[in-house]
């Protein structure tokens, strides 16, 4: 009868450490900061633009979803690069970063602006740099 029940603790607490252990890799995984590559953050991924009130910031993540592959290929110059582990401009609209932050809504409306105007990305690159830079920590 005692090693029934001493099976049963040990049954138990394997069973505890084996969740928890589960729990620990899945959150470790979605908190780690740049654990998602640039290739992988793509329209899909940006917050809907129905969730803002702000006019600024809605338009901001509707650029998101309409170009992504001109924000990833744009830096970010508000410092979330360094301490959120964002890869671009395009990461700042995963989540409500972007819609607290200023220049990363101008740097995606301005990138809307010469994208429309037909400028390459080489270029838009080199106009968004010279704009923000001033603006990196």
């Amino acid at each position: 009868m005692k090693s029934t029940k001493q099976q049963n603790v040990w049954l138990t607490i394997g069973a505890v450490v084996v969740l928890a252990a589960i729990a620990w890799v899945s959150l470790r995984g979605t908190t780690e900061p740049g654990n998602d590559s640039a290739q992988n953050v793509k329209s899909a991924d940006v917050m809907s633009p129905a969730l803002f009130t702000d006019a600024k910031a809605r338009a901001a993540y509707q650029v998101a979803k309409d170009i992504p592959e001109v924000l990833e290929q744009l830096p970010c110059f508000c410092g979330c690069m360094m301490n959120f582990g964002h890869k671009n401009n395009l990461f700042c609209f995963k989540d409500q970063h972007g819609s607290a932050c200023d220049i990363c809504q101008d740097i995606a409306l301005d990138a809307r602006k010469m994208h429309d105007q037909g400028l390459q990305i080489a270029q838009i690159q080199e106009n968004i740099r010279a704009k923000y830079a001033k603006y990196q920590p």
